[in-house]
């Protein structure tokens, strides 16, 4: 999803040193739980925390799955899409409303089609509108996966989960939680030991998704 973005105001240094923060907060990415699926993730979030809630989703394609997940209509779900075969309530960030905030924000499987540019100012712009108490999900292929980042050639940034922190800590958010997961079933239990040991002398991990939520303390706004 393509957005028009203003010049990168955030220095490199400033965004790698805040990945060794989230490194010393969360580990490497065995230390990572494997855990449900983003939706999943969200669906227990809204459900347990922010029923009734406002939801913005980025990136959310013409099916819009989230919306299906969490069982919510167009009052409470709003969409944010460039695809002009779909209708969504934005076509681009800069379209949301400035006093507009959301108990959450999703970006799943989107960021990894964003230059690292664009990914910046795109995850400062949508934090700026998550209220207080509320959380931004954004899930991403792993790229320390051996192929998932590389299955299609219109994923332009290798975003790993200590970026995703980064990202979010940029946005004025505490990135509380990391975890890696799978789109489909992934090995079998019987087969994990084996695929484990491969992964670890390699350093590839066989979780093909890595996803981080930030949190908006509940006093700011």
């Amino acid at each position: 999803m393509s957005n028009s973005v203003s010049v990168l105001s955030v220095s490199y240094d400033q965004f790698f040193s805040l990945c060794t923060k989230a490194f010393r907060r969360h580990g490497k990415i065995f230390s990572l739980p494997v855990a449900i699926q983003p939706y999943e993730f969200l669906k227990f979030m809204y459900r347990s925390h922010y029923q009734g809630g406002q939801v913005l989703d980025f990136g959310c394609g013409v099916s819009k799955p989230l919306q299906k997940v969490l069982d919510i209509g167009d009052e409470l779900y709003h969409s944010c899409d460039d695809d002009p075969s779909g209708a969504f309530t934005y076509a681009s960030v800069y379209e949301i409303p400035q006093e507009a905030t959301y108990e959450i924000i999703a970006a799943n499987q989107v960021f990894e089609h964003l230059s690292f540019e664009e990914g910046i100012q795109t995850a400062m712009k949508l934090a700026r509108h998550v209220a207080p108490g509320g959380i931004f999900e954004i899930g991403v292929p792993n790229p320390q996966h051996p192929t998932r980042q590389l299955s299609d050639p219109a994923h332009k940034t290798p975003w790993n989960y200590l970026n995703l922190c980064a990202l979010l800590e940029l946005g004025g958010l505490d990135p509380f939680y990391c975890a890696r997961c799978n789109k489909v079933p992934g090995p079998c239990w019987y087969e994990r030991p084996l695929i484990n040991m491969i992964c670890r002398v390699f350093r590839m991990d066989w979780c093909d998704t890595v996803y981080a939520v930030g949190r908006r303390k509940a006093e700011d706004g």
